[in-house]
């Protein structure tokens, strides 16, 4: 290394004479070692939570650490919960907004964020719901010691909150909403409501969710969504009935884009359902423009209010005449597929399930007119069910169902079913591989079978 001096600056040595003082003498030091990297070993630290091959899961997109690490949190955080807070983020919006319909929603830039960033409540409910989320995740037995200290502190703050002045303010809407979405994560929706129904009347005293609608679209549609989930999985009616509701179906055109297996007695709201996942399909197979995630998330809250309000699902049916047990449920059904799971750990809507599972059975037991009349629509009731809320193991009967109808309609291929169950709503994106793998199950189920006969006869 050349010989190089340092002249000293009459007023003496300055911070820029220090570090070229440093450097080259860290030159002479290090000559012929090989340079260290100099990213933080934070960066390590956090790949390390996001990427354990020991964990039961995969992110589904890389995310960038520094969307993140250069926020100022509330309180400072560690490695472990910043990850975990960014985990929770970039899964929730792919499936409150999956990328192959919506354009890219910026998590980042969200009000979501900005709540975090801004109010304690918001910021520790977050992190409780994405502690729970990594728990279930990794199959943990018991609720975490963080998990429970963020969710406590919480629930103070917001107590704090809601006896303050900004009781009614878009901040305590939503940490109210966090903790409706905690209840969800820990499959407990009776408390859910009770979180509901305090969220309806801070909602009322605001001036109503139309008001709340026009002044923060992306803060309203999250209590309107958590009406029409907790409806279905407490099978309670809906708190905001339709007509007050300011949500619609704007990305349907039911006239425009009718199901090729149309009948005089399908109700419009099937009709809407077809034109919803065809655009869906459109969007995906064409690499066509995206849509809104606003405009995706108001039209699943539409559709799911115009089913809920039909009748609440543990009751009778006022109107059998226009929606049938089976068909009802069926639609309802499928628009499940189409919410977020929040713990991918089990179905979040039993009593759905049961009552499904019922008319079903029923509609076999009793032959009526129903079944005779439309079997391709029967079998995308059946494929519809088994992809969505009826677990096999449950309702073993399932498959012979499905197998007896693929009989009836002379189909032997998953091509041909596949396209029959096109002519009513399917998404391809989401409902083709779990329903290839119900006709798998039956493929496998009936060479067992065979085998079994062939070795009785030996």
């Amino acid at each position: 290394m050349a010989l190089q001096f340092i002249f000293q600056n009459p007023n003496g040595i300055g911070s820029s004479d220090r570090r070229i003082i440093r450097s080259h003498v860290m030159q002479g030091k290090n000559a012929g070692r090989p340079r260290r990297s100099t990213k933080k070993k934070l960066d390590t630290e956090v790949r390390r939570i996001l990427y354990d091959p020991k964990c039961a899961y995969v992110m589904p997109r890389q995310v960038l650490w520094g969307d993140l690490c250069l926020t100022s949190f509330p309180q400072e955080l560690d490695s472990e919960s910043t990850a975990l807070m960014h985990r929770w983020f970039f899964d929730i919006s792919d499936a409150l907004f999956p990328p192959q319909f919506c354009t890219k929603f910026d998590i980042i830039k969200s009000i979501w964020v900005n709540f975090i960033l801004a109010d304690e409540a918001y910021f520790h409910s977050t992190l409780a719901i994405s502690a729970s989320y990594v728990d279930f995740f990794q199959r943990k037995p018991a609720i975490s010691s963080k998990t429970l200290h963020h969710i406590s502190q919480a629930y103070a703050l917001v107590n704090l909150k809601l006896s303050g002045p900004f009781s009614v303010s878009d901040r305590a809407i939503a940490a109210v909403v966090s903790l409706a979405i905690y209840q969800q994560v820990h499959h407990q929706p009776a408390t859910g409501l009770v979180h509901l129904h305090g969220l309806y009347r801070m909602i009322q005293l605001r001036g109503g969710i139309a008001r709340l609608m026009q002044e923060n679209r992306a803060l309203a549609l999250k209590p309107l969504r958590l009406d029409v989930e907790l409806a279905m999985q407490n099978g309670t009616p809906t708190l905001f009935h339709g007509d007050e509701a300011p949500v619609h179906p704007v990305l349907c055109d039911p006239d425009s884009r009718r199901s090729p297996r149309a009948a005089p007695w399908m109700p419009l709201i099937l009709l809407e359902l077809f034109s919803f996942s065809s655009l869906l399909n459109e969007v995906n197979k064409r690499q066509r423009l995206r849509l809104d995630p606003l405009d995706y998330t108001e039209t699943i809250v539409s559709l799911l209010y115009h089913l809920t309000e039909v009748s609440p699902l543990r009751q009778a049916f006022t109107n059998p005449g226009l929606y049938s047990d089976v068909t009802y449920l069926a639609m309802l059904a499928f628009m499940t597929t189409l919410l977020p799971e929040y713990t991918r750990d089990g179905s979040s809507c039993p009593i759905l399930s049961d009552r499904l599972g019922s008319a079903i059975q029923d509609l076999y037991i009793t032959a009526s007119g129903f079944s005779d009349s439309d079997p391709p629509f029967l079998l995308w009731i059946l494929f519809i069910s088994g992809i969505s809320v009826l677990k096999l193991k449950d309702y073993p009967w399932l498959l012979p169902l499905i197998a007896d109808t693929c009989a009836t309609l002379e189909l032997d291929s998953w091509a041909v079913i596949q396209q029959h169950l096109s002519q009513f709503p399917w998404i391809f994106a989401l409902h083709d591989t779990p329903g290839r793998h119900l006709w798998d199950a039956i493929i496998c189920l009936y060479r067992d079978n065979e085998a079994q006969q062939v070795v009785s006869m030996v």
